[in-house]
């Protein structure tokens, strides 16, 4: 059936009931439960409902009136199931045909180009997720076909092709069950897979955060953008705002500035949250206005925005504060940065987003201190140490033990600001050890840090990285880089991987960068990890089997890789006139 075409209704299905027991049968539909809906008479319609109440309550309480002196007592219940059973066909049989319900608008067109053949049956497998089976335990040589959906639908997405009408039931389901694939699947799926989901509950979700017909209007739609904010859902009215700041940031901020004191403090709040999209000094007016918002939430998200702006007045009011608690100790023997916290939180600090209860566990002054070192410019830090770079600073010994508080301010603002410079310090040499480098050990901190750097910069920091300590604390840094891994990064995750199958380790050690390697190493990768796939001859001293489950992840790593690159070829448009192979 073709699933854009409204399903029809079924024909009601009837229970067989046991006699030996008190039953309620079956119950016609809402249409033909009065006399006037089925042309019976009113003694028809009285003794169905006799029949009813003697089900519910039971033969031995209440008899049917009707059954009473005709039927021995014993065989009640079987004359009930029978009477009802006749008195269901009569009212079925005089059932009075209703109107026609009206059917629903014809699915509109999609003109973009269909996907290749190959590249149907190879949606179709993906979303079944079908993969050859294997011992309990584990997971064999046979490629995870869920976890390569994503990476399809994106390049699919990237072609600029329509899902073809059969695969948008299983297309729909699979979306509504994973929030990750929402965005490229509905993309994928198209105005067909909106028309779609209108006529099942199950799929409202893709109707989320578009318009009443299923789509946002167009930026450029006056009309339509006008219409949709002032009538629309709280979900459509923000992707409309992301849409319209997206395409125009001046008039997304006059949208947004036309309704905000009658919006309610948490739609203020995610309203706000997607001026983030095409954030610039032009927003730096309403922000201030924001400042003085009723809402605390509200109040923290517009401070951090500002924050954002190197050139706004929040950043310069910031730099003020932090230059009265940080600076150069003029009275030590060398170059050192002396701390001076702040001894209280006053009303304007509060004002520019400082939250002045601490969590628990955090002193007071340091909190504060954290919060203005994070909010202020981070151009303003070479000035204020003399002209000295990043790096310089970075290395300076801090007095007092407030490296570690200042050095994580520093890195918050250099994640929040965007600014690879102060990464780039932060993060300092992938060779040194976590513990002891200039900004901060913690993997996650580093990886947002990473997250600033230029795609190429970034896999080789991180090849660096996993050169130097393996792969056991690198999984979160791989987390970070651009899939397909760029090199050098491949080359130093295989060759880590190797070194671990060599020491004796289970591979079931560095299962997530297994993962993460099967989806994100380059599918030429394939070659070089040959070699691998053969079981190993195993050391006295190795542990036992560790070979086998070697060579058979290596073996799904190869699969996967291959697999991906057949996916990759398969979505490449055939030459006029030849035939798209099937996978």
């Amino acid at each position: 059936m073709d699933p854009t075409t409204a399903p029809a209704p079924t024909a009601e299905s009837t229970t067989d009931h046991d006699a030996s027991r008190t039953t309620t049968p079956p119950t016609p539909p809402a249409t033909t439960a009065t006399p006037a809906a089925t042309g019976l008479d009113d003694g028809s319609a009285r003794a169905w409902e006799e029949l009813v109440s003697s089900a519910m309550l039971g033969t031995d309480r209440r008899p049917p009136a009707g059954l009473v002196g005709s039927v021995a007592a014993r065989d009640m219940p079987g004359a009930l199931l029978d009477a009802a059973a006749l008195h269901t066909v009569r009212r079925r049989a005089g059932l009075r045909p209703g109107p026609a319900a009206p059917l629903p608008e014809p699915a509109p067109e999609d003109p973009r180009a269909p996907l290749p053949e190959a590249a149907r049956l190879r949606l179709d497998q993906l979303l079944a997720g079908r993969a050859a089976p294997s011992p309990a335990g584990r997971r064999g040589a046979a490629p995870d076909l869920a976890e390569l959906l994503p990476q399809w639908l994106a390049l699919a997405n990237q072609h600029g092709y329509k899902a073809a009408p059969a695969a948008l039931p299983a297309l729909l389901d699979a979306a509504r069950a994973r929030t990750d694939l929402r965005p490229q699947a509905l993309r994928l799926a198209g105005p067909r897979g909106l028309w779609l989901a209108r006529l099942n509950p199950e799929w409202r979700f893709a109707l989320r955060g578009t318009g009443a017909a299923g789509r946002l209007p167009s930026p450029s739609d006056a009309e339509g953008v006008r219409a949709l904010w002032d009538e629309g859902l709280f979900a459509e009215r923000v992707a409309l705002l992301v849409s319209v700041r997206t395409e125009d940031p001046a008039a997304g901020l006059a949208l947004l500035a036309s309704t905000w004191s009658t919006e309610r403090a948490e739609d203020r709040l995610m309203f706000l949250d997607s001026l983030r999209t095409g954030l610039s000094d032009a927003d730096e007016e309403f922000l201030e206005e924001a400042l003085g918002d009723r809402s605390r939430n509200v109040r923290a998200t517009a401070a951090e925005l500002l924050s954002a702006l190197p050139a706004s007045a929040l950043a310069g009011r910031m730099a003020g504060r932090a230059a009265t608690c940080v600076g150069l100790d003029r009275t030590a023997p060398s170059p050192t940065i002396a701390v001076e916290a702040p001894h209280e939180c006053d009303a304007a600090m509060q004002r520019d987003g400082l939250v002045a209860t601490p969590p628990a566990g955090r002193g007071e002054r340091s909190w504060w201190l954290g919060q203005l070192v994070e909010a202020a410019p981070l151009p303003f830090w070479p000035t204020r140490f003399g002209g000295r770079t990043p790096e310089e600073i970075v290395a300076l010994p801090v007095a007092d033990d407030w490296q570690a508080e200042l050095h994580a301010a520093w890195c918050r603002a250099a994640v929040r600001q965007r600014d690879p410079d102060w990464s780039r310090a932060l993060l300092g040499s992938p060779a040194v050890p976590p513990a002891t480098g200039p900004g901060t050990s913690s993997l996650a901190e580093r990886a947002q840090l990473l997250s600033t750097l230029p795609v190429e910069e970034r896999a080789r920091w991180v090849a660096s990285f996993v050169a130097a300590h393996g792969l056991s604390e690198a999984f979160q840094l791989l987390g970070v880089c651009a899939v397909p891994w760029a090199e050098p990064l491949g080359a130093a995750v295989i060759d880590a991987l190797d070194i671990a199958r060599e020491a004796g380790s289970y591979p079931w050690s560095f299962s997530g960068v297994m993962g993460l390697a099967e989806r994100c190493l380059a599918p030429e990768a394939a070659r070089q990890l040959e070699s691998l796939t053969a079981r190993p001859d195993e050391a006295e001293d190795s542990s036992p089997g560790a070979g086998d489950y070697w060579a058979e992840a290596f073996q799904r790593l190869v699969s996967t890789l291959r697999l991906r690159a057949a996916m990759r070829a398969e979505l490449i448009p055939p030459p006029p006139g030849s035939a798209s192979p099937t996978p």
